[in-house]
């Protein structure tokens, strides 16, 4: 026993729960200096100890409703289980084929000067474990390459990540696929820090370079992204639609009724 206890030793006790070092090496990233990872290790046992504090606090002084979850528990499933259904029944991408000419209907022709930026950006769900750290390194300012590797092993489980800081990309186009805007209309010039938080996701953004270019509008590129939008966007409407034939479906055979709203 005496062995067991000195291959994993206890790093913190709080509130009749033990953190081995078992258990933080299992959520420690790799990094290539032994003072990271002193870091991170650090981090992790200040926020289990704040966590364990919380949570005894929250069973002291909350009643025994107010620690009742349970209905919420079973909406949030009840929703992944929904969403891995309509992912499952969409994933075949030859439904949403997009025709050239329908490209061609929604492409302008002028020329003017457009707005180009070089970023790196991340995507995040919300919340997410990993958040605090890629922020930091994210917007680190010395070092970027050591940061850059650091992030690409910790971005493994994000959504999306682009790292690459040699790419220049017309800034009405990234608008397309971001919720927000990237336009430089505050005169910030190079670089500049976005953290985003829309519904479940969260945007780590970070602006490099900017310039303006003479180009034509609706370039190869543009129409590849034009042409990925509007694939999203019949996704889109064949889920709709197929949740709303089943609704149809469900009344139609009786499997579900509707009853009058009475006031």
């Amino acid at each position: 026993m005496g062995c067991k206890q000195s291959e994993n030793p206890i790093m913190a006790k709080a509130f009749h729960h033990n953190l081995y070092f078992s258990e933080v090496m299992d959520e420690i990233p790799y990094f290539e200096s032994k003072e990271d990872s002193l870091i991170f290790m650090e981090q992790y046992v200040n926020e289990w100890i704040l966590r364990q504090t919380l949570l005894a606090l929250a069973k002291q002084k909350l009643t025994q409703k107010e620690q009742n979850f349970s209905s919420q528990v079973q909406q949030y499933n009840e929703q992944l289980l929904m969403e891995a259904f309509l992912q499952k029944i969409s994933r075949d991408s030859l439904l949403f084929t997009v025709p050239l000419n329908e490209i061609e209907l929604h492409c302008e022709t002028p020329s003017e000067y457009r707005e180009m930026v070089k970023l790196n950006y991340i995507k995040l769900s919300n919340p997410s474990k990993l958040y605090k750290k890629i922020k930091e390194l994210f917007f680190a300012e010395n070092d970027r390459m050591k940061a850059i590797a650091q992030m690409e092993l910790l971005c493994a489980d994000t959504i999306e990540y682009y790292l690459d800081d040699e790419h220049w990309f017309f800034t009405d186009i990234l608008e397309k696929e971001f919720p927000f805007s990237l336009s430089n209309e505050r005169g910030v010039e190079n670089k500049e820090k976005l953290d985003f938080l829309q519904d479940k996701n969260r945007y780590l953004v970070l602006i490099l370079d900017r310039k303006q270019q003479l180009q034509p509008k609706n370039s190869l590129d543009d129409k590849k992204i034009l042409q990925s939008l509007l694939q999203q966007q019949k996704k889109i409407e064949f889920i709709k639609n197929y949740q709303d034939s089943l609704v149809k479906k469900a009344l139609l055979e009786k499997k579900a009724i509707k009853y009058p709203v009475v006031y």
